[in-house]
Protein backbone atom coordinates (compact mmCIF):
# COMPACT_ATOMS: atom_id res chain seq x y z
CA UNK A 1 0.00 0.00 0.00
CA UNK A 2 3.04 2.30 0.94
CA UNK A 3 4.61 1.62 -2.35
CA UNK A 4 1.31 2.34 -3.78
CA UNK A 5 1.16 5.90 -2.55
CA UNK A 6 4.09 6.76 -3.36
CA UNK A 7 3.88 5.78 -6.94
CA UNK A 8 0.97 8.04 -7.46
CA UNK A 9 2.48 10.73 -5.38
CA UNK A 10 5.20 11.20 -7.73
CA UNK A 11 3.09 10.73 -10.77
CA UNK A 12 0.40 13.77 -9.32
CA UNK A 13 3.99 16.01 -8.61
CA UNK A 14 5.52 14.95 -12.05
CA UNK A 15 2.48 16.63 -13.87
CA UNK A 16 1.99 19.16 -11.04
CA UNK A 17 5.15 19.99 -11.09
CA UNK A 18 6.45 20.14 -14.45
CA UNK A 19 6.96 23.98 -15.80
CA UNK A 20 4.45 25.79 -17.38
CA UNK A 21 5.76 27.71 -20.84
CA UNK A 22 6.92 30.94 -21.02
CA UNK A 23 4.33 33.63 -21.98
CA UNK A 24 3.93 35.07 -25.49
CA UNK A 25 6.70 37.63 -26.09
CA UNK A 26 5.43 40.87 -25.20
CA UNK A 27 5.02 43.16 -29.01
CA UNK A 28 8.38 44.86 -30.00
CA UNK A 29 7.65 48.19 -31.02
CA UNK A 30 9.73 50.46 -32.98
CA UNK A 31 9.20 54.20 -35.02
CA UNK A 32 11.16 56.33 -37.31
CA UNK A 33 10.71 59.97 -38.60
CA UNK A 34 11.46 61.79 -41.85
CA UNK A 35 9.11 60.09 -42.93
CA UNK A 36 7.43 58.96 -39.92
CA UNK A 37 6.85 55.03 -39.58
CA UNK A 38 5.84 52.61 -36.96
CA UNK A 39 6.78 48.75 -36.58
CA UNK A 40 5.06 46.17 -34.70
CA UNK A 41 6.13 42.99 -34.40
CA UNK A 42 3.85 40.07 -32.27
CA UNK A 43 3.90 36.90 -32.32
CA UNK A 44 1.85 36.36 -35.52
CA UNK A 45 2.94 39.22 -37.54
CA UNK A 46 5.44 41.86 -38.85
CA UNK A 47 3.02 45.15 -39.39
CA UNK A 48 4.89 48.01 -40.58
CA UNK A 49 3.34 51.32 -41.10
CA UNK A 50 4.30 54.78 -43.28
CA UNK A 51 2.65 57.64 -42.64
CA UNK A 52 -0.04 58.32 -44.99
CA UNK A 53 0.12 54.97 -46.37
CA UNK A 54 -1.83 51.55 -45.62
CA UNK A 55 -0.25 49.21 -42.93
CA UNK A 56 1.67 46.58 -44.40
CA UNK A 57 1.33 42.81 -42.69
CA UNK A 58 3.79 39.54 -43.46
CA UNK A 59 3.80 36.66 -41.23
CA UNK A 60 6.53 36.91 -38.24
CA UNK A 61 9.05 34.76 -39.03
CA UNK A 62 11.68 33.00 -37.08
CA UNK A 63 13.67 34.82 -35.65
CA UNK A 64 17.61 34.92 -36.21
CA UNK A 65 19.66 35.97 -33.13
CA UNK A 66 22.78 38.32 -34.15
CA UNK A 67 25.35 39.68 -32.51
CA UNK A 68 23.89 43.06 -31.39
CA UNK A 69 20.22 41.93 -31.57
CA UNK A 70 17.69 40.50 -33.60
CA UNK A 71 16.81 39.71 -36.96
CA UNK A 72 13.82 39.42 -38.65
CA UNK A 73 13.62 38.71 -42.53
CA UNK A 74 10.06 38.52 -44.98
CA UNK A 75 9.63 38.61 -48.38
CA UNK A 76 8.60 42.37 -48.12
CA UNK A 77 10.24 43.59 -44.58
CA UNK A 78 13.59 42.50 -43.47
CA UNK A 79 14.16 44.28 -39.02
CA UNK A 80 17.32 44.62 -38.12
CA UNK A 81 18.02 45.36 -33.98
CA UNK A 82 20.69 46.84 -32.70
CA UNK A 83 20.96 46.76 -28.72
CA UNK A 84 22.21 49.97 -28.17
CA UNK A 85 20.99 53.27 -27.07
CA UNK A 86 18.93 55.25 -29.39
CA UNK A 87 17.42 58.52 -29.43
CA UNK A 88 14.50 59.34 -31.94
CA UNK A 89 15.69 63.17 -32.04
CA UNK A 90 11.85 64.68 -32.14
CA UNK A 91 11.64 64.40 -28.65
CA UNK A 92 13.88 63.83 -25.20
CA UNK A 93 12.65 59.84 -25.33
CA UNK A 94 15.46 57.54 -25.08
CA UNK A 95 14.60 53.99 -26.36
CA UNK A 96 17.09 50.77 -25.68
CA UNK A 97 17.55 49.99 -29.32
CA UNK A 98 18.39 51.19 -32.90
CA UNK A 99 15.94 49.77 -35.55
CA UNK A 100 16.78 49.67 -39.65
CA UNK A 101 14.07 48.50 -41.79
CA UNK A 102 13.76 47.26 -45.08
CA UNK A 103 10.80 47.83 -46.70
CA UNK A 104 10.61 46.93 -50.58
CA UNK A 105 14.09 48.13 -51.37
CA UNK A 106 13.22 51.64 -49.04
CA UNK A 107 15.29 51.66 -45.97
CA UNK A 108 13.88 52.98 -42.64
CA UNK A 109 15.95 54.10 -39.22
CA UNK A 110 14.77 54.36 -35.70
CA UNK A 111 14.53 53.38 -32.44
CA UNK A 112 12.58 50.89 -30.78
CA UNK A 113 12.27 48.77 -27.45
CA UNK A 114 9.63 50.30 -25.29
Amino acid sequence: MIKWSALLLTAACAGACAPLPPPPPPPYHAVGTEPFWDLLIDQHDVTFTLSGSQPLRQPTPKVIIGIAGEIYQTPRINVNIVHGQCSDGMSDRVFPDKVQVRVDGHEFNGCGGL
